[in-house]
């Protein structure tokens, strides 16, 4: 199965055997202790150091920036996860305890116990731009949560994504336990077919629309991790320098494959002219004046016919070059070489603006003010991230009323390689999260075993005169606002018991 695309009617079989194994597996799994769980998942940290070499030399990455780039963009990120889950997993997977004080007195005497179990089998459907660390969490948290887990590797992945699966194999993991399928289309549409229980997607909106397209004749849960056209809000009182700086280094970061990566600054006009020379100063060094990355022929293409209508619409290219030229004969290229574009005096109404695009693009819309910056922002669908620079107490005013799943203050991207913290999108960047307590959380469901104590039970009794104003006086005694209407719901109670104590003695 994961040796390449081969005829969806020859895989069904396989895929099914595969699914009847690991579901057999994922029963023995899940009654290990999570405690047990972690300790295997955590040895993955020093197998990576290990195996580190083998890592870059599998990724094939044509835009990836080297070595560099991959140890602190995916490797040192992935082993802190694995580390942190190996710690944290059992206490966020705790079963919960509730008994005695808290629950409503009107209940009577329960135990009450909150379990979080695994799904049981979770589709992670793999993305390209970042395969060790996105599939790499995603795959951790479902098995220590107990789950069995099968994957989609996004092409040009297989190779990496097969020899992070053979890592966990060598840590203790079941091998039965993790199904890698091969990267079509249609190895993620049988695995759906045949029956999974979550799914976990990194990719465009529209490969997000058509899970969900599948998965709702059977109410399967999902989690999407969509991509992004994340905004910079600059303020009056930054750092420009640190701005400028930042900017630079989220265009060059994967060749501008990064949902993260700042494509929307809204910059103010007062504080323009200073911009626009320490980012011109930037874009203008040898370093990277001189630097090309290769990105996706099809996104070539997306980039330029957005641009060529920016351009119509009265932006300017503020920094970067011209369109080539498209090839006279033979095939077209898979990947065109490009060097990095800025644009200026973008608007809301432009084309560009209202997509994602991998590759090293910056949209500088300059505005009055802040609230004008809030209302341009709303009008992109993207809601992954957003970035704020400026003084810390003018940021923190800004934060509840930006819409994103991330957002930081005074610096991008990086931060959000916390493993302690979760991270998803609104809008067309998705929802449900990844990562954190509450990524792990979400690769389980929550089971809740109740049990009466005593033999008080009001409610098997059949419907008796007086019970409505008994009712009625418990919610007044119980959540009136002032002690008259409190006072007043004891005395009612007071009678109604009064009341079906005499009735009693009657039928007596």
């Amino acid at each position: 199965m994961s040796n390449g695309p081969d005829d969806p009617k020859k895989q069904a079989p396989q895929i099914e055997a595969a699914f009847a194994a690991a579901y057999q597996s994922q029963l023995r799994w899940s009654q290990q202790t999570i405690r047990a769980r972690a300790k295997i998942i955590g040895q993955l940290s020093a197998m990576i150091v290990d195996d580190r070499e083998e890592f870059q030399r599998l990724l094939d990455l044509p835009m990836r920036g080297g070595y560099r780039e991959t140890v602190s963009s995916e490797l040192l990120p992935l082993a802190d996860a694995a580390k942190w889950v190996s710690r944290y997993a059992t206490r966020t997977l705790a079963t919960r305890y509730l008994d005695g004080g808290g629950s409503p007195y009107w209940l009577g005497r329960l135990r009450s116990v909150v379990h979080r179990v695994p799904h049981g089998m979770v589709l992670i459907i793999g993305t390209w731009n970042y395969p060790i660390l996105l599939t790499g969490v995603q795959l951790i948290q479902a098995l220590v949560a107990g789950n069995a887990v099968a994957i989609k590797p996004a092409p040009r992945t297989e190779g990496v994504v097969r020899h992070l699966v053979k890592q966990l194999i060598a840590c203790g993991v079941p091998e039965s336990l993790i199904i890698l399928l091969d990267s079509s289309v249609d190895a993620a549409k049988s695995a759906m077919q045949l029956g999974v229980d979550h799914v976990v997607i990194t990719g465009s909106s529209l490969s997000g629309r058509a899970v969900l397209n599948q998965a709702i004749p059977s109410l399967t849960s999902a989690t999407l991790e969509l991509s992004g056209n994340d905004a910079v809000y600059v303020l009056p009182g930054a750092d420009l320098h640190r701005v400028c700086d930042l900017l630079r280094f989220g265009m060059r970061l994967n060749g501008g494959a990064t949902c993260m990566a700042p494509r929307r600054v809204f910059v103010p006009h007062k504080v323009c002219e200073v911009f626009y020379r320490l980012l011109a100063e930037r874009l203008s060094d040898p370093a990277q004046r001189d630097w090309r990355t290769p990105i996706a022929a099809t996104t070539y293409r997306r980039l330029w016919d957005g641009v060529a209508d920016a351009l119509n619409k009265g932006a300017r290219i503020f920094s970067g070059e011209a369109r080539q030229a498209s090839s006279v004969s033979g095939p077209e290229p898979e990947w065109v070489s490009t060097g990095h574009i800025v644009l200026t005096d973008v608007r809301t109404d432009m084309k560009l603006y209202r997509e994602e695009i991998f590759a090293p693009l910056v949209m500088i819309v300059p505005l009055e003010n802040w609230s004008d910056a809030l209302m341009a922002d709303s009008q992109c669908p993207y809601a992954l991230t957003a970035s704020i620079f400026g003084p810390l107490e003018d940021a923190l005013r800004l934060v509840p009323l930006i819409s994103a799943g991330t957002i930081t203050i005074n610096d991008l991207i990086v931060p959000t390689a916390d493993p302690r913290l979760p991270f998803g999108g609104r809008g067309e960047s998705g929802f449900g999260v990844t990562r954190g307590h509450e990524g792990l959380l979400s690769m389980t469901v929550p089971k809740v075993v109740s049990t009466r104590l005593g033999s008080w039970l009001p409610h098997a009794a059949l419907p008796a005169e007086g019970d409505e104003q008994l009712l009625d006086g418990v919610l007044q005694f119980v959540h009136g606002k002032n002690w008259r209407r409190r006072l007043a719901g004891l005395r009612q109670i007071v009678q109604a018991i009064l009341l079906q104590r005499k009735n009693r003695k009657s039928n007596d």
